[in-house]
C-alpha cells in the first residue's frame, strides 16, 4: 500500500469581493482560484506555472492560510489544515513555510540577519537558551551559503541574491516538510537565479523538503520540478510529470506556453511553430462560460463555450482539462 501524500488539496477556491464597475457585473466576486485540486508527496517538487494573474500566488498563500480560502480542503500529513485553530494551527504552521518573491520587501530593514533568521525559533520557543538559538542560526547560514560573520549585518548591506538566501534561511530554520516558493528567483539577475535554484535543490535533497514552486518561467520550472501544474484564470488546465508535460503537452494553453520558450540558434530550423494567443486575459470577475480558455483557444468549438471540461486522467497520471486534448497531444511539443 502506497504512503499517503504529504499534502492533499481538494476543490480549493478563493473569491475576493468586488465593487461594481464598467469591467464587472455588480456583486460579481473575483474568482482568483477556482476548484483547484492536487496532491504533493514528501520530498517532491510541484511546479505551478501560468501567466501573471492566473492565481498561482493566491493558490499558494491559500494553501498556507496566509489568506483564508473561500472553500475547499487542505489536508497536511493526514490532518485537516483548513479546520485547525489555536495551538494545533501554530504547530502545523511551523512545518509549512514560504519564500517570498521580493527579497527586498520581505525582510525587515530594522532587524539584523541573525534576528531575522532566529525569529521563527524564538516564536516557537525551539531552544531554551540564546546560545543554542545562535548556534542553530549560524549553522543554517552556512548551509545556505552566508558567511557567519554577517550575523549582525542588516539587509541593506546585501545584494538581491544574498537577501534571498536570508529569506531561504528563515524559511528552513525550523526544518519544515513543506515550503511554498512564490517566484523566489524572478527578481534576481539571471546569473544568480541558477545559484539559488541549485541551492533549493540541495536543500530538498538534504532536508527532505517538498516544494510548491510558483513561477511564470517554464525554464525555471523545468529545472526545479518533478511535476508541473499549469493554471489559467484560476483553474488547472493540465498537470503531469515534468518530462511528460514538456515532451507531450495535451492542452492548447500548455502548448502555447511551451512555444514561447526561446530556442537556441542551432534549433532555428527545427519544426517549431510559435503559437500566438489572441486577445487579452479575461477578467476573473467575469470569466468566460464553459472552458475559461476558449476565448483565446485556437482549437475551440461550440462545446467549449457551453461545457466546462473535466480535469481527467488521459494516461499515466497525466491530467488535462480539454474537450480535445487527445487531438492536441497528437501535435507533440518537445522543447528540450
Amino acid at each position: 500500500m502506497s504512503e499517503s501524500p504529504l499534502l492533499e488539496v481538494r476543490n480549493l477556491r478563493k473569491y475576493f469581493p468586488a465593487e461594481s464597475s464598467v469591467f464587472s457585473r455588480k456583486g460579481s466576486p473575483i474568482k482568483a482560484v477556482e476548484d483547484v485540486s492536487f496532491t504533493l508527496d514528501a520530498r517532491e517538487a510541484l511546479g505551478v506555472v501560468g501567466e501573471s494573474g492566473c492565481g498561482k500566488s493566491t493558490m499558494g498563500r491559500s494553501v498556507l492560510r496566509l489568506i483564508e480560502p473561500t472553500s475547499g480542503t487542505v489536508m497536511f500529513k493526514g490532518q485537516d489544515f483548513t479546520k485547525a485553530a489555536g495551538p494545533e494551527l501554530r504547530r502545523m504552521r511551523a512545518d509549512m513555510q514560504i519564500i517570498f518573491q521580493d527579497p527586498y520587501a520581505s525582510l525587515n530593514p530594522r532587524m539584523t540577519v541573525g534576528e531575522i533568521i532566529s525569529e521563527p525559533l524564538e516564536i516557537k520557543k525551539r531552544y531554551k537558551t540564546k546560545d543554542e538559538t545562535r548556534e542553530r542560526v549560524l549553522k543554517v547560514m552556512e548551509v545556505v551559503g552566508l558567511n557567519p560573520k554577517y550575523y549582525n549585518r542588516y539587509p541593506h548591506e546585501f545584494s538581491g541574491g544574498q537577501r534571498q538566501r536570508i529569506g531561504i534561511a528563515r524559511a528552513i530554520v525550523l526544518g519544515p516538510s513543506l515550503v511554498v516558493c512564490d517566484e523566489p528567483v524572478s527578481a534576481l539577475d539571471v546569473s544568480i537565479q541558477s545559484q539559488v535554484l541549485n541551492l533549493l535543490r540541495q536543500l530538498q535533497s538534504s532536508m527532505g523538503i517538498a516544494y510548491i514552486f510558483i513561477s511564470h518561467s517554464l525554464s525555471v520550472i523545468k529545472h526545479i520540478s518533478d511535476r508541473v501544474m499549469v493554471m489559467y484564470l484560476g483553474s488547472v488546465m493540465e498537470a503531469a510529470g515534468k518530462d511528460e508535460l514538456f515532451a507531450s503537452p495535451s492542452h492548447p494553453y500548455t502548448r502555447a506556453l511551451l512555444s514561447a520558450i526561446p530556442l537556441p540558434e542551432r534549433h532555428s530550423k527545427d519544426k517549431h511553430q510559435r503559437i500566438i494567443l489572441q486577445g487579452d486575459l479575461p477578467s476573473p470577475a467575469d470569466p468566460p462560460s464553459g472552458c475559461v480558455f476558449h476565448t483565446r483557444c485556437y482549437m475551440a468549438e461550440d462545446i467549449c463555450s457551453r461545457e466546462v471540461p473535466e480535469l481527467r486522467d488521459i494516461g499515466n497520471g497525466h491530467l488535462a482539462a480539454c474537450h480535445f486534448c487527445d487531438r492536441c497531444k497528437a501535435f507533440g511539443g518537445d522543447r528540450s
